[in-house]
């Protein structure tokens, strides 16, 4: 994996996370496998919907990650792991909750998950 996913994942490092998008798709391609199995750890602790600094991270390195797949054109071959996401998600009440009515994490997650794939299959079914 990618050093700097792996220092921003490890160690929840939020002020460093915002690097990963100056970090060129080329280098992290080959690492989207991994990074998503690392974060699918982190989204399970039973403390991840209270703790905003994790929340945070995972956003970024999510969003990092699904723009890697949409610029390389490589949905197909990552499709198995963000089913994996996905389903760890699905494990977890992503009903709006209290007086905010604001999304939990995990459908945050899902949401932008399931956007992906379906954006990506749009796009092959148009070629």
């Amino acid at each position: 994996m990618h050093e700097l996913f792996n220092k921003v994942l490890a160690k929840r490092d939020l002020s460093r996370a915002g690097d990963l998008f100056s970090v060129p798709n080329a280098d992290i391609v080959d690492d989207i496998t991994e990074v998503l199995s690392e974060i699918s750890p982190i989204i399970s602790h039973a403390d991840y919907v209270k703790n905003n600094n994790d929340q945070s991270v995972v956003e970024i390195c999510v969003t990092r990650v699904l723009s890697c797949i949409r610029e390389t054109k490589t949905a197909e071959r990552y499709c198995a792991a963000l089913v994996d996401l996905l389903r760890t998600c699905l494990l977890w009440n992503l009903q709006p909750s209290g007086t905010t009515k604001e999304e939990p994490p995990h459908a945050k997650i899902a949401a932008d998950i399931i956007s992906s794939i379906f954006l990506n299959y749009d796009k092959k079914k148009k070629k």
